[in-house]
């Protein structure tokens, strides 16, 4: 299956920039951070590209997300990198409000079929907090991070870089071996057999 990184993006404060990693239903915590810039955060990522080998890294894109991302594509990761914009349309707009709800419906789905996750509260706290409506056309609209904040909860860094990971569709990638045929004669061919 493919290993796909997904990266929260924050700077300062409360908010924690989140590296998360899945694969299959194997979900790892790369990375947590505070008080990194955008610069030093790319860096960061750069080097869990390097030892990891992802065929995809989402990245938070919007506001301080856009300094990481730009700086990961000037330093040629371009390749791998997904802009993610939680605001953006939907694959499926009848059911869900934006990219940030459909994320979220994916990474439930993917929990309700066995999905993997690190031992730890911090991903209970950051699944279980975040409340959703309905946007006046019924689609699921998930709570802003603001009115999760001014009901005392932390920002679901952990559970929104997890949920990156499902913005992006990538094949799985097969290795094919190629071998060379040899000639035998019928004699040498039994005779390597029944050895």
């Amino acid at each position: 299956m493919p290993l796909i990184f997904g990266v929260d993006v924050a700077r300062h404060g409360d908010d924690r920039s989140a590296i998360v990693c899945r694969q299959g239903r194997r979900v790892r915590l790369l990375a947590v951070y505070r008080g990194l810039d955008t610069v030093e955060l790319a860096h960061r990522i750069a080097e869990f590209i390097e030892s990891e080998k992802p065929q995809a890294v989402a990245v938070d894109a919007v506001g301080l997300g856009a300094g990481t991302y730009d700086e990961l594509k000037h330093c040629g990761y371009g390749r791998y990198l997904h802009e993610y914009i939680g605001s953006a349309k939907p694959q499926d707009p009848n059911k869900y409000a934006n990219r940030r709800a459909e994320s979220w419906g994916l990474l439930r789905d993917a929990l309700a079929a066995g999905l993997e996750l690190p031992d730890s509260p911090d991903w209970e706290t950051d699944l279980c907090g975040t409340e959703y409506g309905f946007n006046p056309k019924g689609a699921i609209l998930l709570e802003s991070k603001d009115s999760m904040k001014s009901r005392g909860l932390a920002s679901p860094d952990l559970a929104d870089a997890l949920s990156m990971t499902f913005s992006v569709r990538v094949a799985p990638s097969y290795h094919v071996t190629v071998s060379t045929p040899r000639n035998y004669s019928p004699g040498e061919a039994n005779q390597r057999w029944m050895q």
